[in-house]
C-alpha cells in the first residue's frame, strides 16, 4: 500500500489552492522560484556534461522536439547560496558520486569543514515548458523527502504505485516508471537511492513511439543481404 503521507500532502496542497504541478511550468516561473531560494544555474559546459553522465533521459535526446533546452540547477539543503569554488566539477562530482561516509562523533567534526550538501535539478524544457525533471541529492533521498517530491508534483490529483506492466493495451513507456498520477498526466521513476525523475506521460509515450518508428525504419536495412 502506498504511503498515506502522500495523500495527506496532496490533500493539504489541494485545499491551499496555491500550488500547481511543477511539470508544465514555464522556465521563468520555475527559475524565479528556485533563484529566490538561493538556487543557482549550472552554466559551465564542463559541469553540465559531467553531471549529465548516465542520465536516462539522454537516451532519447535524438527525439526531443525542437526547440528544446536542458538546464541544470543546484540548491543547497540548508538554503544557503553555495560558493563558486564549491561548484567546480571535481567538488560536485565528489559531492554527488561519493560513497556515504561513516558518521563521526560530533566532537571530531571540524566546524570549518563545510561539506557541499544539496540537490541537483535537471529540467528538460520543450518550447520553454518543463516536461521532465530529475531531482538528485548528494546523499540518499529519505522516504519523507520522496513523499514531498511526489506531493509537489501532485497538482489536484494523487499518485499510486504503478509500473508499465499495469498499462492497458496501446499504452507504452520508454523511460519506465514506479508511480503514476491518477489523472495520467505524469509518471515518476526512482532512478537510484539518490535520484528521482518526473515526466509527462505524453512525453514518455512520444519517446517510445519515436523509438519504435526508428527501429521499424532501420530493420530492413540492417538485415539487407542475408
Amino acid at each position: 500500500m502506498f504511503s498515506s503521507n502522500v495523500f495527506l500532502f496532496s490533500f493539504i496542497f489541494w485545499i491551499a489552492g496555491d500550488l500547481s504541478a511543477r511539470i508544465g511550468e514555464k522556465r521563468g516561473s520555475l527559475e524565479g522560484r528556485l533563484l529566490k531560494s538561493n538556487g543557482i544555474v549550472l552554466r559551465s559546459d564542463e559541469i553540465v556534461e559531467e553531471r549529465q553522465t548516465g542520465m536516462p533521459y539522454l537516451d532519447y535526446e535524438a527525439f526531443f522536439p525542437k526547440p528544446y533546452e536542458v538546464r541544470l540547477y543546484f540548491k543547497s539543503s540548508d538554503g544557503t547560496r553555495p560558493k563558486q569554488d564549491q561548484l567546480e566539477t571535481k567538488n560536485l562530482k565528489l559531492a554527488f558520486d561519493r560513497k556515504t561516509a561513516p558518521k563521526k562523533p560530533l566532537s571530531t567534526i571540524n566546524p570549518t569543514e563545510k561539506k557541499l550538501d544539496g540537490w541537483e535539478l535537471h529540467v528538460l524544457y520543450i518550447q520553454g515548458t518543463s516536461v521532465l525533471e530529475v531531482y538528485k541529492k548528494t546523499n540518499s533521498i529519505t522516504k519523507q523527502e520522496q513523499n514531498f517530491l511526489l506531493a509537489l508534483q501532485s497538482g489536484k490529483s494523487f499518485w499510486t504505485e504503478s509500473t508499465s506492466a499495469n498499462l492497458p493495451d496501446g499504452k507504452h513507456s520508454a523511460l519506465g516508471f514506479d508511480f503514476s498520477r491518477a489523472d495520467h498526466y505524469l509518471r515518476a521513476k526512482i532512478i537510484s537511492s539518490r535520484s528521482m525523475m518526473f515526466f509527462r506521460t505524453q512525453t514518455d509515450e512520444f519517446f517510445y513511439n519515436s523509438l519504435m518508428k526508428e527501429r521499424e525504419e532501420e530493420a530492413p536495412e540492417s538485415i539487407k543481404g542475408f
